[in-house]
């Protein structure tokens, strides 16, 4: 190999292995979900549904007003261990005020396993560059990276909304009038999954509660 600076090393690193080597993931993450897709969708419908027995469970020791708003998030240092966790926050009209912490966790590793494999392939790959790439160049590629399996991510928890506002336990839940399910990053950005409403104009009624799912 020919000498390079640290930027050369850089993008050769990037253009070799990583800009269009995600597109090979599609397939593994597809093979992930559908040879275990009735585990992984119950996992994530037990986890938001423990989310709602115990907003329930704290509205009625009145520690918590009626839910708002909840948050899916993916928690951006448990990547960097190589853990794809996502909180899962309730919160009443007091939004980030809200005092009494309702939280559950829920692992998308079946999304993110193929990221963490080929970042680890980095990791070994970087010694062919002289030491003109560190470590931490490898964690920053791991981070932006992300972005694309946390999109992918969004989208099955959106495919799975239509399962989870005919629950039981978000049935019991003391719901505001409008109460939104967003997923995003940790009180970052977001993107609106679902929203229940008390009016009639609703895609659907369940249980006498008007839901969204947003487009």
């Amino acid at each position: 190999m020919k000498l390079m600076d640290r930027d050369a090393a850089l993008q050769d690193l990037l253009e070799k292995h990583v800009f269009t080597e995600w597109i090979q993931d599609l397939a593994l993450i597809e093979n992930n979900f559908l040879s275990r897709q009735q585990a992984i969708e119950d996992e994530l419908i037990a986890a938001l549904e423990s989310l709602c027995q115990l907003a329930t469970v704290q509205h009625e020791q009145g520690r918590k007003g009626k839910i708002r708003y909840i948050y899916i998030s993916l928690l951006r240092t448990r990547v960097m261990k190589n853990r794809a966790i996502y909180r899962i926050d309730a919160y009443d009209e007091n939004w980030f005020l809200d005092e009494a912490e309702c939280a559950v966790e829920w692992s998308a590793g079946f999304i993110f396993q193929p990221l963490f494999n080929r970042m680890a392939k980095l990791e070994q790959l970087k010694s062919n560059y002289a030491r003109k790439i560190t470590t931490m160049d490898i964690e920053q590629i791991q981070q932006i990276e992300a972005v694309k399996y946390h999109l992918l991510t969004v989208e099955f928890l959106k495919s799975q909304m239509p399962v989870f506002v005919v629950s039981p336990s978000l049935a019991r839940m003391p719901k505001a009038e409008v109460c939104t399910i967003f997923a995003g990053e940790f009180r970052d950005d977001s993107k609106i999954l679902c929203r229940f409403t008390s009016d009639g104009g609703a895609e659907k009624r369940e249980g006498g509660s008007s839901w969204i799912i947003s487009s």
